[in-house]
């Protein structure tokens, strides 16, 4: 039920953005507050997940946390690197901007359906 209930919260906020960029008014906007609301997700699920956890799993938590958070960062920074490439070439670094930081949304909302599966009872 848990996990069903956190599913049920990714699937409004997926559903929030979406509507936002229907709009087609300030899109960058709307791709950084669907970023926000998972990161700040994704804090939640695996803070509740450490807490439910016996000293083992915690430990494996951590760890895969760490690894995970190596890769995001090394991912987010060819993004990052990308944008300021095509920023300087093209007049829509806005939009450049919108589509990295949804492919960031991406990546921390893959993340969060992981923890959530893994430990489905735990949070």
């Amino acid at each position: 039920m848990v996990a069903q209930n956190k599913k049920a919260a990714i699937d409004s906020l997926e559903s929030r953005y979406q509507r936002c960029l229907a709009k087609s008014q300030y899109m960058y906007g709307c791709a950084l507050e669907y970023y926000r609301d998972l990161d700040s997700m994704l804090d939640l699920v695996y803070r509740q997940l450490y807490s439910k956890l016996d000293t083992s799993r915690r430990q494996n938590l951590m760890v895969q946390q760490s690894l995970w958070k190596e890769k995001k960062e090394a991912y987010f920074k060819l993004l990052d690197t990308r944008v300021e490439k095509l920023h300087k070439k093209t007049l829509a670094g806005l939009d450049d901007q919108v589509i990295a930081t949804d492919h960031k949304a991406a990546y921390i909302k893959d993340r969060v359906t992981e923890l959530i599966s893994r430990y489905p009872t735990a949070g």
